[in-house]
């Protein structure tokens, strides 16, 4: 599975490969912002997104809602990478095009298989309806 990992801070980018590459054996392709998010998905084509929903610049929201606006990227399931945990504002985060979100700090050890979890789920849904 190819991932694009955005987050504006380096020392998150590389846990994030690190657990989501070494670990979880994913091809991690990561992004320190929202507007390089914008142009390494077109070099790419990630299977995943894994985007922090604040960053400076351009925000995960408004970066969700570019690629949801565009015939090549709005199937691309995004998953929030967030530090908020108020349940709804987490749930505005589904209400606004993402099929999941994981809550900062995350466990290394567990993110490869959380995210997996949040891709599956979302595929069984898909198949329900």
């Amino acid at each position: 599975m190819k991932v694009l990992f955005v987050d504006d801070d380096a020392l998150m980018r590389r846990l994030g490969e690190f657990s989501l590459g070494e670990l979880g054996d994913m091809s991690v392709v990561t992004a320190m912002d929202g507007y390089e998010a914008l142009a390494r998905v077109e070099e790419v084509s990630p299977d995943v997104i894994v985007l922090d929903f604040e960053m400076p610049g351009i925000n995960g929201d408004e970066v969700l809602e570019v690629l949801r606006s565009s015939l090549t990227t709005r199937s691309i399931p995004v998953v929030f990478l967030t530090g908020i945990d108020d349940e709804d504002e987490l749930n505005a985060l589904i209400t606004a095009g993402a099929v999941g979100y994981i809550v900062k700090p995350f466990d290394p050890k567990a993110l490869a298989g959380d995210l997996e979890s949040i891709l599956a789920e979302v595929s069984d849904h898909e198949l329900l309806s």
